[in-house]
């Protein structure tokens, strides 16, 4: 769908390196292919994160509307609801708000690194803060003892950017309200598909979440993942070295499977991957299929 929208939306476009891109999606080429094919120069570059980001935020404003009117549901709240007894990490290479909105309908706090009401501004130490709490409920000796603690939570890292993340005035922001006004499309902080994602996943803000993503990879003791196809060198490494090396538990559920998840199957005992096969579900461990 975005590659069809980047097409129409971009049809006046008429540089030689607009037309190679082209090409490659008229031809079924998928976009993350096409744009590493093609790396985009800093020009075509920034008119791709416009269109990307304005049409993203067009969707998300759909679902937002609908999902709050009670129109339609996002099923992924069924597995934050399911999780809600613990702390639930949740990275996401996605630029939508739909965690933050069932998060919000499910009355869960949600760390996404930035703190505020309306303009948040991005703080990871004051939004730790802001969800731990005193118990006073624990009474020893008879006397009441006050027990520091964090508030069960989901912890969210958006390691390619948001649909309401912008640059403005030098400052970082998180503002849904920007979002909404395509006047602001050039200030926003969005990494595009493609090779050039790599690079810029290590400018800020990106480098920061993707580190603090990392950390939590490394003491994550189990793994789901969602659609995932494994294109993400920032933060598949390490996820990958806890899969292999580590032999941590993990389940892939994806309608089809990547080259790079197939290859993972053979080195991980105790990786399962869920996905479509023909008209059925597959089951797959190892060189087992059910």
């Amino acid at each position: 769908d975005l590659a069809d929208h980047l097409l129409k939306d971009l049809h006046d476009n008429t540089s030689a390196e607009w037309k190679k891109i082209r090409n490659d999606l008229q031809n079924k080429i998928g976009l993350e292919t096409a744009l590493s094919n093609n790396p985009p120069g800093e020009s075509l570059n920034n008119e791709i994160i416009q269109n990307v980001g304005r049409y993203i935020s067009n969707k998300d404003r759909e679902v937002r509307n609908g999902y709050f009117n009670g129109d339609i549901a996002i099923p992924v709240e069924r597995l934050i609801n399911y999780f809600r007894s613990e702390t639930l990490t949740i990275i996401t290479p996605n630029y939508d708000c739909l965690v933050e909105y069932c998060c919000d309908k499910l009355k869960i706090p949600c760390n996404t690194g930035f703190v505020g009401y309306f303009r948040k501004t991005r703080d990871f130490e004051r939004a730790e803060r802001e969800i731990e709490y005193i118990d006073s409920s624990v009474i020893v000796k008879g006397k009441r003892r006050l027990i520091p603690k964090t508030a069960l939570h989901a912890k969210l890292f958006k390691v390619h950017g948001s649909i309401d993340w912008f640059e403005v005035n030098n400052k970082i922001v998180s503002d849904m309200s920007l979002a909404d006004n395509d006047s602001f499309d050039n200030k926003r902080l969005i990494i595009p598909p493609g090779y050039e994602k790599y690079s810029n996943a290590f400018h800020d803000p990106f480098i920061e979440f993707i580190e603090k993503a990392n950390d939590s990879v490394r003491s994550g003791k189990s793994f789901l993942m969602i659609g995932y196809g494994f294109n993400d060198d920032p933060i598949e490494g390490t996820l990958v070295k806890r899969l292999v090396e580590d032999e941590k538990p993990g389940i892939i559920i994806t309608k089809g499977l990547s080259e790079k998840a197939r290859e993972l199957l053979s080195d991980c005992p105790n990786l399962w991957v869920v996905s479509q096969k023909n008209s059925a579900t597959v089951i797959q461990n190892g060189e087992s299929e059910y």
